[in-house]
Formats: C-alpha cells, sequence, structure tokens
C-alpha cells in the first residue's frame, strides 16, 4: 500500500520520530514565547532574592546576606545565574530566558524517555504533550525560580537510574554513578533529595528483592556520588560560615515552620510567637533553634503532628494556583482573569493528575514488567511527597513532580481500550449485581 492510500490513523500514529520531535519544538518554542512577551510581572520574594544574589556573585561580590556570608537559600541557582550574568550582564530577562531553555529540554527528555521505555515515538510524543500543555508549567517560566534547573537534573538522574539497572559491568557502574553526581547537583539547588539513598536502598532490597547486600552497595555507590556533587558547596560553607552545612541552613527553619502552618508560608517579627528571632543573624543558630523546636514539638504533640502531616501532603496535590499569584496577579491583572486562570490552572492540572493515575492503574494491573523498570521513578515521588509531612506544602513545590507522572500518561490509552473493548461484560457484571443486591432486600423485607 502507497503511502497515498494509507490510512489517515496509521500515518499518525507512525509519524516520524524527527516529526514527533519538531512538532513538540514548535509548541513549547510558542507557548513558553508567547508568555515571555505578553508576560512580565515584577520579581519578588524568593525570585528577587535569586537574581540580586547571582548578580552580586556575578560582580565578585560573594554569596552574602546582611554583611554576612550565607547559605540561607541554597546556593546553585544563584551561581548558574551569576555564570550567565558574567556573559549577558544583570539580566531578568536572560534567567527567564535560560529557564526556558531548561523547560524545553525537559520536554525533550521526557519524551525520549517514554519512546526508549516503550519503544513508541508516539507514546513519548503523548506524554511531552500533556506536560507541555499543563498551563502552570508554561507560566513559571515568567518567573526567575529555581524550578526547571533543578527538575531538569532531577529528571535526567532518574533516567540514568532507570537505565542503569538493564546494563552490566563498568557501564552500569559508570551510569549509577553518573546518576547519583546529577541528582547531587540538583540538591545544591533544593536540598529536598539528600535522603533518597536511603530509600532507594530500601526500594531495591524489599521491593525489588535484590538483595540487602548489593542494594546497599548500589545506594552507596548513588550516595557517594551525590556527595560528590554536593561537596564543592560543603566546602564553601565550611570555610565561608566555619561550621559544617552539608547544602543549607534553613532546613530547620522550615521545620519549624511546619510546626505552625501546613499550607502556606508563616513567619512573625513577634519574639513571643516566633522563638527563633533570638538567634538574631546567626544562621547556623537560628538553624539549630529551629530543628531543636521541631522535634520537641512532634515529641509533645504526636497525633497533632501526623494529621498535619497528612493535610501538608494533600496541599501539596490540592490544586495548581501559586504560578497565577506570580504571573498574573503580580501584574495586575482584572480580578476575573485571575479567577478564571485559577480554576483553569487546576483543571487541567486535574485532568492531567486523572489521566497519570489511570496510567499508573494499567501498569498495575496488567503490565508489572513496566512497573519494575518504572520503580526508581515511583519510588522518588513517594519519597518526595513524604517529605512534606514536614515542610509546609503547597503546588510550586510540586512542580518537579510533574514531568514524572507525565511519563504514566500514555499508559491510560490501553486502560481505555481495554474498558471499551470489555464493556459488555462490565455491564453485564453490573446487572448480575444490582439484581442480586436487589433480590436480596426484597427478600429482606418479606
Amino acid at each position: 500500500m502507497s503511502a497515498e492510500n494509507t490510512p489517515a490513523s496509521n500515518r499518525f500514529w507512525n509519524t516520524s520520530p524527527k516529526r514527533l520531535v519538531a512538532v513538540l519544538l514548535i509548541l513549547n518554542v510558542v507557548l513558553r514565547g508567547t508568555l515571555l512577551l505578553t508576560m512580565h510581572p515584577p520579581q519578588r520574594a524568593d525570585f528577587l532574592w535569586y537574581y540580586q544574589h547571582a548578580r552580586e556573585m556575578a560582580l565578585g561580590q560573594g554569596y552574602h546576606w546582611h554583611g554576612h556570608a550565607t547559605a540561607y537559600w541554597p546556593i546553585g541557582w544563584p551561581f548558574i545565574l551569576s555564570i550567565l550574568y558574567r556573559i549577558t550582564g544583570p539580566s531578568v530577562v536572560a534567567g527567564l530566558l535560560l529557564n526556558t531553555v531548561f523547560s524545553i529540554l525537559i520536554v525533550l527528555f521526557l519524551y525520549g524517555f517514554v519512546r526508549r521505555l516503550t519503544g513508541k515515538p508516539i507514546w513519548g510524543f503523548f506524554a511531552a504533550l500533556g506536560y507541555t500543555l499543563l498551563p502552570s508549567q508554561v507560566q513559571w517560566n515568567a518567573i526567575n525560580g529555581s524550578e526547571e534547573s533543578f527538575t531538569l537534573l532531577l529528571l535526567l538522574s532518574l533516567i540514568l537510574l532507570t537505565w542503569s539497572r538493564q546494563m552490566a559491568g563498568r557501564r552500569r557502574v559508570s551510569t549509577l554513578a553518573l546518576s547519583g553526581f546529577l541528582m547531587g547537583l540538583a540538591a545544591d539547588i533544593q536540598p529536598i533529595p539528600l535522603l533518597f539513598p536511603v530509600y532507594l536502598w530500601l526500594l531495591e532490597a524489599w521491593i525489588l528483592r535484590a538483595g540487602w547486600l548489593p542494594s546497599l552497595r548500589r545506594a552507596a555507590l548513588f550516595a557517594a556520588a551525590m556527595l560528590l556533587g554536593v561537596m564543592p558547596v560543603t566546602v564553601r560553607n565550611a570555610i565561608a560560615l566555619h561550621h559544617f552545612v552539608l547544602v543549607s541552613t534553613n532546613g530547620g527553619v522550615n521545620l519549624y515552620q511546619g510546626t505552625m502552618i501546613n499550607g502556606g508560608y508563616f513567619w512573625s517579627y513577634n519574639p513571643k510567637i516566633n522563638p527563633l528571632l533570638a538567634a538574631g543573624s546567626n544562621e547556623i543558630l537560628e538553624n539549630k533553634m529551629g530543628e531543636e523546636y521541631a522535634f520537641h514539638y512532634y515529641l509533645t504533640h504526636p497525633w497533632k503532628t501526623i494529621v498535619d502531616g497528612f493535610i501538608k501532603m494533600f496541599d501539596l496535590y490540592k490544586n495548581d494556583v501559586n504560578a497565577v499569584r506570580y504571573t498574573y496577579i503580580n501584574s495586575h491583572s482584572p480580578l476575573w482573569l485571575v479567577d478564571t486562570m485559577r480554576w483553569f490552572d487546576s483543571v487541567v492540572y486535574w485532568v492531567i493528575m486523572l489521566i497519570a493515575a489511570a496510567g499508573l492503574t494499567w501498569l498495575i494491573v496488567r503490565r508489572r514488567d513496566m512497573l519494575r523498570r518504572l520503580s526508581a521513578v515511583i519510588a522518588f515521588l513517594i519519597y518526595y511527597t513524604m517529605v512534606f509531612f514536614f515542610f509546609p506544602a503547597w503546588d510550586r513545590f510540586r512542580y518537579p513532580l510533574m514531568p514524572l507522572y507525565a511519563i504514566f500518561l500514555p499508559f491510560a490509552g490501553p486502560l481505555a481500550v481495554w474498558l471499551w473493548s470489555n464493556r459488555s461484560t462490565w455491564a453485564e457484571r453490573c446487572r448480575a449485581f444490582l439484581h442480586k443486591r436487589f433480590s436480596q432486600t426484597g427478600r429482606e423485607h418479606q
């Protein structure tokens, strides 16, 4: 059959990978480029901090706060920006363009991973397309945040970790080590992955039954490579702060905040409410006091800690509105547009998560082999979510997880086909169940 006589549906499903990549590139450039051209919100809060301190680093002034060396915010993203600013000069636009490039790379690596995982380019296309069409992931490109760089390194690390299991010999070792090193670089930007090697060990030994000792060796190699990626920051902190600070000193502060609030930001300048103010400008002491307060709170309020922990994890997933705050609200958009975009972002997010859940269900029920291959991705999703049992959570912190959930989108297709092809069976079962149920109810009334 000639190409001209090939059914349109077959031509679509067999579209060449080059065309699929071209469509993804064009779509992402148009969506993200249009946003950058039309949306110019002022950079505030963390995002203003990143710009200002990257500018100071680019000018050779170091990483300081109130005249003292700091590690209060992780240094990774300001350091990346400072390298860019040495080339372009301090420019918010340059940082936004870099983040946009990172975002498009996330889309392309997501496509390549799912394509190789399934052997079907069109499935990789659907995974990347679903992620591309998530409004908040586009809107965040108007903000000078650390999410894009962290997510790119995280995704690359988990891809390599997944492929390393299928390799042997030196390639297996080197790929696993590179995966850990990239995870360490990601931790320089956001320190959340630091305890993941422990989770990785338990996953391989307990769930995958790979043996406790071999799993420990793999996890130890991964952790050592992570520490190698983190080490430059640790050395810098030891020299500048004269203390051992692995990545960041505000972990204790975040733990303290988690005892005060679940789904938002808390800080008070009232010393009667906030005991951490007694530390003054001493970051090391403030961090230590935050940790001590938090652990004392856990011991004295165990049930409230558990209940609040589940509320925090729920808050991590409940909606998708934070990007609207920093783009439309900060741009002084009309209230009706802000409300519309909040609903639009959240509805699209809920639909995508529902489809991803359907795809994961298909893997659990019908494709255990694929589920096993994706176990590292699933393990990180669980690990990352559980971290927020203790830390205040809202949807901005879910950004790095969305490409991982997008991996499951194409697998919802086979589930839908299977349910449709077995619709008569399901209908017959429902009729039989209802008939039996109502028959029993009728006999009970008699």
